[in-house]
């Protein structure tokens, strides 16, 4: 598949623990699943360090394909 892309997300959750209003935004979006794990195991990680009184924040990979509609130009 030609100019084909993946990009894996990740998101940011946040949930209100006293009325269950949720958030989702993007924390950040990387080229590989490693780095994206590291980074999710780093931000779950500090959540639990830090716990809220009304908020709970978590964090889901979410692997993103995309279609290039830039041709690449071609050396002569």
């Amino acid at each position: 598949m030609e100019n084909t892309h993946t990009t894996f997300l990740v998101l940011k959750i946040r949930e209100d623990k006293n009325n269950g209003k949720t958030e989702i935004t993007v924390a950040d979006g990387f080229d590989s699943m490693v780095d994206a794990k590291k980074y999710k195991e780093a931000k779950d990680s500090l959540e639990r360090l830090t716990p809220s009184e009304y908020w709970v924040y978590s964090y889901k990979i979410q692997q993103i394909f995309y279609k290039s509609f830039v041709q690449e130009a071609k050396a002569s």
